[in-house]
């Protein structure tokens, strides 16, 4: 348990060094040649209602990532549905706020606290989650490639997400064979008391948790609900951009979705900032739009669903940690007995019965 502090540490440090510098590159990358009288007029004038209504399709991206998450764990222990709403959008609050992105490390930790389980099996879950969010998004990159006419920086996106989508489904494979097939996965699971460090122990859990949801059962509905996802995450772009007066095709709103979520896996400031708004700024660019009205689009894209999961998800902790203060200080009044005067006192322990013969 003592290794989430470390990891949560390191990529705080790793996404100071070289996350926060990243960003500032790429915020004036897309900010270069701005018209700002231009941006202040163009988000002024963006129709409320269609902001709204994005807003509420951000927040369903959620709800159905975390259905997903709750199929997916539920090999482990299956808890209540708004306990996974709650701990995805807490996670995405932590990332948007805190360097290096340690949401989702947290969020295994929590799932492990909640479900009674060792972290590592908890981590498990959440790799098994975000993997079936680079597969799904990589296949919709692929769909849409051919269709939208692109500059060399694509190319190379592609190239990247291609090795990290084929590096992801070949860790999954290897996992589910290593803890299935393999003669020496096998034996090891069994030996559950070989002397092991630490990290040894938590990978071997990552890697049995990982194995144990990669359910065939499961995978066309996991596909499915990754899909739609990043299918409502589109729509809830399509009309963020209506709302600003930009038209945009189906096609060019998926390849997009697929193309700016495969990208921000760059290293970068808290909530993406800078690689969000080059992403945004370059994609659009492909499609016509200018460098200004691109810009704005990236400002309130992001801010839509950035907003509204960091107030949600820090009042889902707080609310959390309210509880837990309270179920501590509840704990001593369990083991407490009342006398006549009325005054506490801590109840007796029972005399030990008689050892069975």
């Amino acid at each position: 348990m003592s290794l989430v502090p470390t990891l949560t540490r390191r990529a705080t440090v790793f996404g100071l060094l070289v996350g926060v510098p990243a960003s500032i590159l790429f915020l004036w990358l897309a900010a270069r040649g701005l018209d700002y009288s231009e941006l202040r007029r163009s988000l002024s004038n963006a129709d409320p209602v269609l902001i709204a209504l994005a807003v509420g399709a951000m927040l369903a991206v959620y709800a159905v990532q975390a259905a997903r998450w709750r199929l997916i764990a539920r090999h482990e222990r299956l808890l209540p549905y708004p306990m996974f709403f709650g701990m995805v959008v807490a996670s995405v609050a932590v990332n948007n706020v805190v360097p290096g992105r340690p949401g989702e490390l947290l969020r295994g930790y929590w799932f492990s606290r909640a479900a009674g389980v060792p972290v590592a099996r908890g981590f498990g879950t959440v790799v098994v989650d975000r993997s079936a969010d680079v597969l799904a998004l990589f296949a919709l990159l692929t769909l849409t490639l051919p269709f939208v006419a692109h500059d060399a920086w694509v190319n190379t996106v592609y190239v990247g997400a291609l090795i990290l989508a084929g590096a992801v489904a070949f860790a999954l494979t290897v996992a589910w064979w290593y803890a299935n097939r393999s003669p020496r996965g096998l034996a090891r699971g069994l030996a559950r008391e070989l002397p092991r460090s630490a990290l040894r122990r938590f990978l071997s859990g990552v890697v049995r948790s990982t194995a144990n949801s990669l359910k065939a059962v499961d995978l066309v509905v996991v596909c499915a609900l990754s899909v739609l996802a990043w299918l409502i995450w589109g729509a809830g772009a399509w009309l963020a951009a209506e709302s600003l007066g930009i038209g945009l095709s189906g096609v060019q709103i998926v390849f997009a979705t697929a193309l700016i979520n495969l990208g921000v896996a760059i290293p970068s400031a808290p909530g993406f900032v800078g690689t969000y708004q080059w992403l945004t700024v370059s994609t659009l660019a492909l499609f016509g739009i200018g460098r200004t009205d691109a810009f704005a689009f990236s400002v309130l894209l992001h801010a839509i669903w950035y907003v509204p999961t960091t107030i949600i998800g820090f009042a889902v902790v707080l609310f959390a940690v309210f509880l837990r203060r309270d179920a501590g200080r509840s704990r001593p009044a369990q083991a407490a007995d009342v006398t006549r005067a009325g005054e506490w006192r801590v109840a007796p322990e029972p005399p030990l019965g008689r050892r069975a013969k």
